[in-house]
């Protein structure tokens, strides 16, 4: 599941043999470059948690989880993942007591302070086939963080952060129940349309236009 982020020649994790457990390197040094991608997208009905591990003081911040949208196009070239921080764009990101969305928006989020956590702590988010993403601390949900993430032609990733005292954390659960190929098909074909919806409404069957709707 976990993805290495090497950034400015400066490997950000270290992920053991089965990419479980995830490593800030040279944490006494560096607050950041602490970055880890699902290594693949997610689909459907996702769950992914992990548990803190190692922390240390010295630095303020902790982890940082949330998920991004990624173009397919960044594959042509094989895939790296962009720079990361909590206002880029196409983005829900938990920090701390807020939530970042892209790089417009910021709102109180959650009862929990991320900066609280301590070793041993669960981390997670999750996200309903209807594309509902919540962030959860030990297992209880703190709400619903953004809705439709699943509702463009995007590629959805999760990610965490190991950023200030986060230093390690391993991947507790993991989990992705994916749509049907059908499902896929059905929602490319409609995003497709939806922007010509209105000309096409005439000439396209009733029946055929409820059934792409049904996703």
């Amino acid at each position: 599941w976990y993805q290495r982020r090497v950034r400015e020649a400066v490997v950000s994790t270290q992920s053991t043999g089965n990419s479980k457990t995830a490593t800030r390197l040279e944490a006494a040094k560096f607050y950041d470059n602490g970055v880890v991608y699902s290594a693949l997208p997610l689909s459907g009905h996702a769950k992914f948690v992990v548990q803190a591990q190692e922390l240390a003081e010295g630095w303020s911040g902790s982890f940082k989880i949330g998920v991004i949208l990624i173009s397919p196009e960044v594959f042509k070239d094989g895939f790296q993942p962009p720079r990361y921080s909590p206002a880029m764009p196409h983005s829900w990101v938990w920090s701390s007591l807020s939530l970042h969305v892209g790089q417009d928006l910021k709102i109180s989020y959650g009862s929990v302070n991320l900066e609280d956590l301590r070793k041993g702590d669960r981390l997670g988010m999750e996200i309903t086939r209807e594309g509902t993403l919540s962030f959860l601390v030990n297992d209880r949900s703190q709400g619903a963080a953004a809705a439709n993430v699943y509702a463009t032609d995007k590629l959805v990733y999760g990610f965490v952060d190991h950023y200030g005292q986060a230093i390690t954390s391993t991947i507790a659960e993991a989990f992705v129940n994916p749509f049907s190929l059908q499902h896929l098909c059905k929602r490319k074909i409609l995003t497709g349309l939806t922007n010509n919806m209105a000309k096409l409404e005439q000439y396209l069957p009733g029946p055929l236009i409820a059934f792409l709707a049904d996703t």
